[in-house]
């Protein structure tokens, strides 16, 4: 077992299991089996972006970018929840009234979805109620949660009310404009209405922090360190 990786480990310890299962007729092999070829699927994708060490290295910067560009859609549901599970229970575990952790994803809507034809009813379950764990539970440990999402209809409507102050960029679409009326309980039909006609940089705030939704103007960033997010012209392109 030590001259292969902790992947691989995981695999045999799940064959193993199964085959003693079987074989104190604990649970039928066509039933199980199938787990088995979810685990190497799972296992095999993981692998080829993950390295699995003893313990954190010491001396970690104070702000980490993950990246999922190059993970396929299974990986970037499943990696997230991995990073916020153990981060969670490892914060849990310190002295949480002299630090914060503060987790932050964007593109939101890919890993807090609520409908997916790509995993099992039981595996998204799990998934969205692990974040509403963390969202509801987190704030007692000084664990935080941000989400930035240009399709906020898509992310679970548990997930949303629990969330404390909103930043409200322009959306036009019925579906998110019907969630901000059932879901954020701060924000007044004046507000709301507005919405819809933003211009780009500005946003309607609206929370715990704030008395009254106010609408705010963001400050364009210097070219140098914006990202490269603007919409292309089509007439000087072509």
């Amino acid at each position: 077992m030590e001259n292969i990786s902790a992947f691989q480990q995981i695999t045999v310890r799940a064959t193993l299991q199964l085959i003693q299962s079987v074989s104190r007729n604990y649970v039928q092999y066509e039933h199980i089996s199938p787990l088995i070829g979810k685990i190497n699927s799972s296992t095999s994708s993981l692998e080829k972006v993950i390295d699995i060490i003893d313990d954190l290295e010491t001396g970690l910067k104070p702000l980490l970018f993950i990246s999922l560009r190059n993970c396929n859609q299974e990986t970037k549901k499943t990696i997230p929840m991995m990073i916020a599970k153990c981060s969670f229970l490892e914060h849990k575990r310190k002295d949480t009234s002299k630090n914060s952790f503060h987790l932050i994803i964007d593109e939101a809507h890919n890993i807090l979805s609520e409908s997916s034809n790509r995993e099992s009813e039981t595996w998204k379950d799990y998934r969205l109620e692990l974040f509403e764990e963390i969202i509801k539970e987190g704030r007692k440990f000084g664990y935080f949660v941000t989400i930035a999402s240009q399709r906020p209809a898509d992310i679970s409507p548990t997930i949303i009310s629990q969330i404390h102050n909103y930043f409200l960029h322009r959306l036009v679409n019925e579906n998110d404009l019907f969630l901000l009326k059932n879901s954020i309980s701060t924000l007044d039909s004046s507000s709301r209405a507005l919405v819809p006609v933003l211009p780009a940089g500005a946003c309607v705030v609206s929370g715990t922090a704030f008395h009254t939704p106010m609408v705010v103007q963001m400050q364009r960033l210097p070219s140098t360190l914006a990202p490269e997010s603007d919409t292309i012209d089509l007439d000087s392109f072509w």
